[in-house]
């Protein structure tokens, strides 16, 4: 807030306790004083003397502000000061409207932001990685290129890796309780922030100061069932003498949505298709007349066991008319948001020494365990010899299917919950203030964040639950010599037959995967605002140095380093490096309408890997042709460090489906679909990369006729090249034909690293046998390419009698994203939702006791299965129609200190739009869409005040 001390001397105010937006809060404030405000963007005012409500509003920079010791949170730039604005875009949302527009969470603030275009892994994405985190991401680019940071201040990442393959941050376990307000900056932030701001940077900004104190309480629920939720918050801040304190402490809890609680995933989909196998034996014929194909089933000898999956399950015909025991309900036992419980805390402590020295101390701790149920599970003989079983007396080559319903397992599907507990911190300790009166100031802290993350897992252990099933199925120990399959004398009823719990516990235990990442760093900042005068007014300097360590620990369970664990793989590794950095930035208002500001950094990464560093550049233009218009362009290089789980990995197992190239073209066939099968992989790490680099530039313009109206549009450009990717296995295994064909040179170091027989990254046991292993690493070869255009508008209405209304709209249209994986590749357009449109409008009555808001957001088309699986002009192949949602809030105030909201969330009760080309569980993008539905939650809160 600025204003000049005359125009404000002798006025007082009736004070003011709530919640409120800056807008609302000031006009109760200022009523009567004959003062009104004028808004500078973001959460930057300037008081003004009441003038004519529609005169034009400036949009040159306010008078100088005198620097004080209280911090000034501006995203996007260095210099301490609110009057300095950056040529970068940046969307702002504050704890009110945050509030106000029925967000529970902040991934749920995030995620509705026109920035978050593509499809980020969470919670509905059963058997990840990262079902238990909530990672952001901006314009359709992975999360590792969004730097999540809180005050200013970078956040530890989650330490399993996104995707099995790079370390991104979350947001699963930051209270809303503390959030002041969100900024979100598009584009290249590494001049400022330094590695992975290539997409944008996150600022997430806790409350700096309170007086008094409250206690919130929330609860809400699913008409359609699961996902009810509380939430209890308690404040408080208070200042006496050279001491100020603020704190924060909130509980969270939340009941698991399960896939039988929503319509479109309890059964068979739209397409009703064959309800999935719970028991079943894959007949593929005789040697003599195998062809690759099954012929259909082994009936059941004696039925199927119809009180499993809660009674659903029955005796299922196919096409070649035999049988197998499945259930249209199969699927659904799966969880589509986790079982949750917090507790978290904030503290933040400021001693005033003096008028020249100011020392403080923040500190926030997340507690939180979820749970979350991927789908049953299940056996099949893909790790014994072969991949099948024989039937010793008929020859039969065999494939049974069993998958274990939820009465057949300890506790049933709750009692089989994987279980997370993720402890996620940040502390620092500092001291800032002034040179004299030089104007100069200084910040130096501290900062250590860590996350610290344990995920138990039921699994099947592959030696018990083989050995099991080889008595159950009659192993006879041998093998058929021209198959290469084991031999069994089946005793077919018992395998269509429940086991017990007792049984399944006899070959399933919990596995731990615990993982560890921490970030330190000491940093000095010295700049002034007022450093020496220019035509245009006061230029302002800034630098920084800082120095600090970062690491990543995930120690490899033994049952998957040794392969022990049935058809399930994990990532794990660990090591650390040491980062310094120096950097500045200059802002320079050259003339009254053109102001210029230049930032550079120097960053540096050192470790037992390979030394890494970069420089990058910032040069941003603001030119104000007429006080109501400013036009600005922006210009910057960012870069993102190599991910230390590509860097230190421990080599890691998964599974993957290889095209085998090169005994399709032995077999002279013109298409080789039927010569892709599943192999099992392993990713090793590689401490020679190098880092990503990026340049993005954007252009845009703001316009402020009157002080109601402020309308912003502007264009970003981001390329990324080196982009650090897996090597993709079906490419290895083009290229692996091509030197065994010798299309290339076979002694050529490329092909010798292909092929060889030991160590070769694509392995086949026997010359001219199927591929059974492939081994992949880390490379910088990709560039990707986002083109985005995005608006803003914000408007007050007029005050009537009946209230007082204020609309915004924010619209993005990413109009073109591509991606080449290497070079000798052509560019391939990434598909997804591309354009995203939100609104909100508020009303508040008449003395502000009632108000309201009505929030709308438009998810746009997006390609169906059909056309992500096949292109454009495949059978079937069409756009999604947008997806669109409402949220209503209605808030009552009876007394300053005393408020109550009704919230009602996706208020249509709105399911992903219906997509008859997806023909698998769950039928729609669990990375784009959700099924949670309407939601109702009620709020009080009370507010106090401190004595």
């Amino acid at each position: 807030m600025a204003y000049a001390p005359a125009l404000v001397a002798g006025l007082r105010t009736r004070g003011l306790a709530g919640i409120y937006t800056p807008e609302e809060a000031l006009e109760r404030l200022l009523r009567g004083t004959g003062l009104r405000w004028r808004d500078l963007g973001g959460t930057s005012f300037v008081l003004i003397p009441k003038q004519q409500e529609t005169m034009p509003i400036s949009l040159r920079p306010p008078p100088k502000i005198v620097a004080t010791l209280a911090t000034v949170a501006v995203s996007g730039t260095l210099i301490d000061n609110a009057s300095v604005q950056t040529a970068t875009p940046v969307l702002t949302i504050t704890a009110a409207q945050i509030q106000a527009r029925g967000f529970s969470s902040v991934a749920e603030v995030l995620r509705n932001m026109v920035f978050a275009t593509g499809p980020v892994q969470g919670p509905q994405t059963a058997g990840s990685f990262t079902q238990g985190a909530q990672p952001i991401s901006l314009f359709g680019l992975s999360p590792q290129f969004t730097l999540v940071l809180v005050d200013g201040k970078p956040l530890a990442r989650f330490g399993r890796p996104y995707n099995g393959s790079t370390l991104a941050a979350s947001v699963a376990n930051l209270p809303l309780s503390i959030v002041d307000h969100i900024d979100v900056m598009a584009g290249g932030g590494s001049t400022i922030y330094g590695s992975q701001a290539i997409g944008g940077v996150v600022n997430i900004v806790t409350r700096a100061q309170s007086h008094g104190g409250s206690v919130e309480v929330q609860a809400g629920h699913y008409p359609a069932g699961g996902g009810a939720n509380q939430r209890v918050t308690f404040t408080w801040g208070h200042t006496q003498g050279h001491w100020q304190t603020v704190g924060a402490m909130e509980f969270t809890n939340a009941d698991p949505i399960w896939g039988y609680q929503r319509p479109l995933t309890d059964g068979t989909g739209p397409q009703q298709r064959m309800p999935p196998v719970q028991a079943g034996i894959q007949d593929y014929g005789t040697l003599a007349g195998f062809n690759g194909y099954p012929q259909g089933y082994l009936d059941p000898p004696a039925g199927c066991d119809n009180l499993l999956f809660a009674g659903s399950n029955t005796l299922v015909g196919n096409n070649a008319g035999t049988h197998y025991c499945g259930s249209p309900r199969g699927d659904a036992w799966r969880t589509y948001s986790n079982q949750e419980r917090g507790y978290d805390g904030l503290l933040k402590l400021r001693y005033r020494a003096n008028d020249q020295l100011q020392l403080y101390m923040d500190a926030m701790w997340n507690w939180q365990q979820q749970r979350w149920y991927p789908g049953p599970t299940y056996w099949t003989p893909a790790s014994l010899p072969g991949g099948a079983i024989e039937d010793a007396a008929s020859g039969q080559i065999l494939y049974p299917e069993r998958v274990f319903a939820p009465e057949e397992v300890p506790g049933g599907a709750y009692g089989q919950m994987a279980r997370q507990r993720d402890v996620l911190y940040q502390a620092d300790v500092g001291a800032n203030g002034n040179f004299g009166d030089s104007g100069w100031t200084w910040d130096l802290y501290y900062l250590r964040s860590g996350d610290r993350t344990l995920v138990e897992e039921p699994l099947l252990v592959t030696p018990r639950v083989n050995r099991f099933f080889d008595a159950l199925l009659g192993a006879t120990g041998t093998t058929d010599p021209a198959t290469g399959l084991p031999l069994y004398r089946g005793d077919y009823a018992s395998f269509f037959s429940a086991v017990t719990p007792a049984q399944y516990a006899g070959f399933a235990q919990y596995a731990n995967e615990a993982s560890d990442t921490r970030l330190d760093t000491t940093r000095l900042t010295v700049g002034n605002a007022a450093w020496f005068s220019l035509p245009g007014g006061d230029a302002g300097f800034a630098s920084l140095v800082e120095a600090g360590g970062e690491s990543w620990h995930e120690p490899l369970n033994p049952l998957f380093s040794e392969q022990l664990a049935f058809q399930h793989t994990a990532s794990g590794g660990g090591g650390q490096r040491q980062h310094a950095a120096a950097a500045f930035e200059l802002n320079l208002p050259l003339l009254k309408p053109l102001t210029v500001d230049l930032s550079g950094r120097y960053d540096r990464y050192t470790g037992p890997a390979r030394a890494s560093h970069r420089y990058t550049y910032r040069a941003g233009i603001e030119y104000r042709p007429f006080d109501v218009l400013l036009l600005r362009a922006n210009y910057a290089t960012a870069f993102k460090a190599p991910d230390l789980s590509a860097l230190f990995l421990s080599p890691s197992g998964y599974y993957a489906t290889v095209t085998d190239y090169y005994l399709c073209a032995l077999a002279g066939a013109s298409e080789c679909s039927a010569y892709a099968y599943p192999v099992r992989g392993v990713t090793l790490a590689n401490p020679s990369l190098k880092p990503t680099d990026a340049r993005t530039w954007s252009l845009g313009a703001v316009w402020s006729p009157t002080d109601r109206l402020n309308l912003s549009v502007d264009y970003l450009d981001i390329a990324i090249r080196n982009e650090e990717v897996a090597q993709n296995v079906d490419l290895l295994s083009y290229d692996e034909a091509r030197c065994l064909l010798g299309q290339l040179d076979p002694s050529s170091a490329r092909c010798r690293a292909l092929t060889d027989p030991v160590d070769g990254q694509v392995h086949r046991p026997m010359p001219g046998g199927p591929i059974d292993s492939v081994v992949t690493t880390y490379v910088n070869l990709s560039s990707e390419t986002v083109h985005s255009i995005f608006a803003a508008l914000r408007y007050r209405f007029a005050p009537t009698r009946f209230g007082s209304l204020r609309l915004e709209m924010d619209y993005n249209n990413q109009f073109r994203h591509d991606f080449r994986y290497s070079a000798d590749l052509p560019q391939e357009p990434v598909a997804g939702p591309h354009d995203v449109l939100t609104g909100a409008l508020d009303w508040t009555a008449p003395g502000g006791a009632w108000s309201s808001t009505l929030y709308g957001r438009r998810y746009g088309a997006s390609p169906n299965q059909a056309t992500a699986l096949y292109g454009t002009g495949s059978p079937g192949a069409t756009q999604l129609h947008p997806w669109v949602t409402f949220n209503w809030t209605l808030s009552y105030a009876p007394t300053r200190r005393l408020s109550f909201m009704l919230t009602a969330d996706n208020l249509a009760n709105k399911m992903p739009p219906r997509d008859s080309t997806f023909g698998d569980y769950p039928y729609f993008d669990v990375e784009n869409y959700d099924i949670y539905g309407r939601q109702i939650m009620m709020q009080a809160r009370l507010v106090f005040d401190a004595h």
